[in-house]
């Protein structure tokens, strides 16, 4: 993957310089897949924390 700039943020909207931030899908036959999201300084703790949520839950069933 190249270098991909984001100008705003998937979470709250905002026009601003944002980071890619990634995250790992298992998918059926061992098949493993990233999942990309353009997220900004601001909202980045919220979106850690909402994704160790999902993988909990996910691995709790």
């Amino acid at each position: 993957m190249g270098d991909i700039k984001c100008a705003n943020c998937e979470l709250c909207g905002r026009e601003v310089p944002a980071d890619l931030m990634c995250t790992l899908i298992l998918t059926d036959e061992n098949k493993v897949e990233e999942a990309c999201w353009c997220i900004c300084p601001e909202c980045r703790e919220k979106f850690k924390k909402n994704i160790a949520e999902v993988y909990k839950a996910l691995l709790e069933k």
